[in-house]
């Protein structure tokens, strides 16, 4: 069962959909889809809700899909464990035992002029309590940097949701959390029918400094499994000892400082957005929405046999928002400076604020690459 929306669905994961004749939920991006000429098995409403009835598998490509999920399917687990996860609050107070610790604190938009900074335990993140991407992402250090930010929310506030249903961003409720310390990763995984944790995807989330909270960068290897596989699947096994999920997919981020995971938020019932989890495809063939529903476990011996000192990169690529309307990204220039480029997918949704997503495979020779991509200036590859 799966749900195709918006900003973006690859022709990766709509030739793993006719393979594998995976129940499509009709919506105006898979009659989209249709038109186009994919023949996709679209079914609707009561014929979706029957079907998931049977099957108890579901997948949602874009947090466009929940707000329909939230409607229509009528399963109170289900909507239990989505509103548990996608809202960050909600999520950190489930996870209160695990770190007891931790700070955080949730409030109304409106009332961030009235915290007294100097009684806040800096830093801190501040960002909406329901989220997507790095939207309302702020890192604030110090009390001289929290002005700054609460005039950025207050002002995106009134700007939010374009483009977004509020089930997937509501820049209303914020919450102020501990800066985790530690380097960042990201991990698509699925728990099977027994709640055990299947992981599909681990990523390196790179950043250009300490205060870059973009999407821009992230990247896999054999070195990088073979030193977090392990740690990563017990993070996984404890956590959902306090969620109970079954046949559930998750992208899930976060920080990792040596000897403690600590989460950054969970995103239910999809992988890496963008379908930028297909860099598993680049890497092993295999397409992490198959390996969720037939039940896939993947090796990473097999995966990265002859491979083993590649890096393997997915990148999301801003569009400046003072770009004219028909620019378009240049990726011929983009080809140009940047070796083992494996594929370039412009985004056509000019609301979600990304020009191209890029895939790419490089060499220890060719390292130095990925950390030019992390300050370039996007306003060249425009055209």
């Amino acid at each position: 069962m799966i749900i195709l929306e918006k900003p973006y669905v690859s022709e990766r994961l709509v030739q793993c959909i006719l393979e594998k004749q995976l129940p499509v939920l009709r919506n105006p991006m898979a009659e989209k889809l249709a038109e186009e000429g994919h023949a996709l098995p679209l079914y609707d409403d009561k014929a979706f809700i029957a079907a998931y009835r049977q099957r108890r598998r579901l997948y949602t490509m874009s947090e466009n899909a929940l707000g329909w999920v939230a409607e229509h399917l009528p399963d109170p687990e289900l909507l239990q464990h989505i509103n548990q996860l996608k809202n960050k609050a909600d999520f950190r107070r489930l996870c209160r035992q695990m770190y007891p610790d931790f700070f955080f604190l949730e409030t109304d938009v409106e009332q961030l002029r009235s915290l007294n900074p100097s009684e806040l335990p800096f830093p801190l993140v501040l960002k909406p309590s329901v989220g997507f991407l790095s939207a309302g992402v702020h890192v604030v250090r110090d009390a001289a940097e929290w002005q700054k930010a609460v005039e950025d929310l207050s002002g995106q506030a009134l700007a939010s949701g374009q483009g977004f249903p509020e089930f997937v961003l509501n820049m209303r409720k914020i919450l102020l959390e501990a800066y985790i310390k530690g380097e960042e990763y990201a991990v698509d995984a699925y728990f099977d029918e027994e709640g055990k944790p299947v992981i599909l995807n681990i990523f390196h989330h790179r950043f250009a400094s300490e205060s870059d909270t973009s999407d821009r960068l992230y990247c896999s290897s054999r070195k990088l499994y073979d030193r977090y596989e392990a740690p990563f699947t017990d993070f996984l096994i404890r956590t959902n000892q306090a969620l109970s999920l079954r046949n559930f997919p998750i992208h899930i981020e976060f920080r990792y400082d040596g000897k403690q995971a600590v989460p950054i938020e969970i995103n239910p019932l999809r992988f890496a957005g963008f379908c930028l989890n297909e860099l598993q495809t680049h890497i092993s063939g295999v397409h992490p929405v198959a390996a969720y529903f037939e039940g896939i476990r993947l090796s990473k011996e097999a995966m990265w046999k002859g491979k083993e000192n590649d890096t393997y990169s997915f990148l999301v690529l801003e569009r400046p928002a003072d770009c004219a309307d028909t620019a378009v990204f240049n990726g011929e220039k983009f080809r140009k400076d940047f070796t083992e480029v494996l594929e370039i997918r412009e985004v056509e949704e000019r609301s979600a604020g990304v020009a191209a997503t890029v895939f790419l495979r490089t060499d220890t020779a060719h390292e130095s690459g990925l950390d030019r991509i992390l300050h370039l200036d996007m306003h060249d590859y425009m055209r």
